[in-house]
């Protein structure tokens, strides 16, 4: 019986010491070592704005996991930014360099053991970056309640434009900042009164690349949201008809919740459509507000698209016609996310409620009748419906 004990005693202790030397050897990393892995060869540079494209030559090792670049983006700090890029291509893309210049790109190979292969240096020579040539090109003038600031960006780099002023204690602070990739734009910062103000500009990137800042004085131009209890429509005869219990009226009653304004779906008709009506007053335009009928119907079925605005300061002629009425602006409705049709992010959603803002031009005249021209919904179909419209400009 003894003999029997000892036995399995014996045999417990054999299974406890071969798991732990199994356990072990799982719990060691496979193909672990402390070999350097061979260097990156042939490196050739395809500089570009604000950054370059390396392209270079693998080496042979079978456990080669990545290639990893270092370099400083700015040359006034000594914080190193990091790009990796796996075995299975031959070229990484180095970003977000502040200025244009020479700077030096160490690139390392890394095998799955995290060992680092010796250092090669490639020498990048990047044009000036669009944070730079975006300030450049940026052009300030008065602008109803504020200032206006146009500008270029033909490589659509993804951007922030600032624009700044002085408060109450006199420090300057952020009052409008623009999002925008778009390759020429403007843009107003408003809210302020005709008195003589100060305002500073400057432009910044994802990598926080800053540049300076440029600043013009102007007295804003007067601003006022137009009363729409003065809003009446102005039935043309080849205005289209409403349908659905959505009249026209609906468009200023300050509410941007349903009703609104829906047209009849006709498949006789063609587009473009079009409709009048009367602001109760003449006014020199600044801008408008459209908001889309919501939920989901945000950037779908009939909401406006693309249209244009004319106006006529004296009552148009009963033809129903364009004669006499002057061309105000093209307008397009852009979804921020640029999301598929269906597709709305939190940003899309957002900057719809708040009503999507149009900006007349400077060079347009006072009017007092408005005639919305719309060539296109979001559905591409023939009708169109939305539920408010608002306006501001100067009535004196």
């Amino acid at each position: 019986m003894k003999k029997i004990q000892i036995i399995l005693l014996l045999a417990a202790a054999f299974t406890f010491c071969f798991s732990c030397s199994d356990t072990d050897q799982i719990r060691k990393p496979l193909g672990s070592d402390s070999e350097k892995p061979g260097m990156i060869m042939n490196a050739s540079v395809v500089n570009f704005p604000g950054g370059a494209t390396i392209t270079y030559s693998l080496p042979k090792d079978e456990d080669l996991e990545y290639v990893m670049a270092t370099f400083a983006a700015n040359k006034n700090k000594k914080e190193l930014s990091e790009v990796k890029a796996s075995h299975y291509t031959n070229k990484l893309t180095v970003e977000g360099f502040s200025d244009a210049g020479d700077y030096d790109i160490t690139l390392y190979s890394v095998d799955k053991s995290s060992n680092k292969s010796e250092p090669v240096t490639v020498k990048i020579s990047p044009q000036a970056p669009p944070v730079r040539t975006v300030f450049n090109s940026v052009q300030l003038g008065v602008d109803f309640g504020g200032l206006n600031v146009a500008f270029t960006n033909p490589s659509e780099a993804k951007l922030a434009i600032v624009v700044i002023t002085k408060d109450n204690n006199g420090d300057f602070i952020p009052v409008e900042t623009l999002y925008t990739q778009v390759k020429n734009g403007s843009f107003a910062a408003r809210g302020f009164d005709t008195l003589s103000r100060k305002f500073g500009v400057y432009v910044r990137d994802r990598w926080n690349n800053y540049s300076d800042t440029i600043f013009k004085e102007v007295s804003p131009l007067y601003e006022q949201q137009l009363d729409k209890t003065k809003f009446r429509e102005y039935k043309l005869p080849t205005d289209e008809e409403s349908g659905y219990g959505w009249q026209l009226q609906y468009l200023w009653d300050t509410k941007v919740t349903e009703p609104g304004f829906h047209t009849i779906p006709l498949s006789t008709r063609e587009m473009p459509i079009h409709f009048t009506f009367d602001l109760g007053v003449v006014a020199k335009l600044s801008r408008f507000k459209l908001w889309q009928r919501q939920g989901d119907w945000f950037y779908k079925h009939g909401n406006p698209r693309k249209w244009t605005m004319w106006g006529s300061e004296k009552a148009p002629n009963t033809k129903g016609n364009y004669e006499g009425w002057t061309k105000l602006m093209d307008c397009e409705s852009i979804k921020p996310s640029g999301s598929p049709y269906g597709v709305n992010t939190g940003d899309d959603i957002a900057y719809m409620s708040a009503g999507e803002e149009f900006v007349f031009p400077l060079s347009a005249p006072r009017v007092r009748y408005i005639r919305m021209q719309i060539h296109q919904n979001w559905s591409d179909t023939k009708f169109v419906h939305f539920t408010e419209l608002a306006f501001w400009g100067d009535t004196k």
